[in-house]
């Protein structure tokens, strides 16, 4: 299964970030679709939805640290554990400053670490691979 090469799915629990996160991409002028989700449990639903309907999965997962459920650790296990999300990106998105969260979001599988708020304009940095 291929990605779409310019959507990004984030995930955060936090009504506030989310609205924060749409606004920026209503009022930016930004190469993406953002879809966002309040838990990681409905991320896992709409991309084994879309595996099971033949449909491109997102290049990019954005999730935020610490939520309830399903932190974005486990979440980032979840996909990883998961060979046909392989094509998938991975980023940590999180306030908070424990050097230790970072750590354990790369062991998780993610391969950025962004803070919060979500930039917009590094996640499609990302995308166009200008970002390390």
């Amino acid at each position: 299964m291929t990605s779409a090469a310019n959507e990004i799915f984030y995930v955060d629990d936090s009504p506030d970030d989310l609205l924060l996160v749409n606004y920026q991409m209503r009022s930016g002028s930004f190469d993406i679709v953002l879809k966002t989700f309040s838990t990681g449990i409905a991320v896992m639903m709409d991309m084994e939805r879309r595996l099971a309907r033949a449909e491109r999965l997102p290049a990019l997962v954005v999730a935020d640290f610490y939520m309830p459920v399903v932190d974005g650790p486990e979440l980032f296990r979840l996909i990883r554990a998961n060979g046909r999300f392989d094509t998938v990106r991975l980023a940590s998105c999180s306030g908070g400053d424990d050097p230790n969260d970072k750590q354990s979001a790369r062991q998780a599988g993610a391969e950025f670490f962004l803070d919060k708020p979500l930039n917009l304009a590094l996640c499609q940095e990302i995308l166009a691979g200008t970002r390390a």
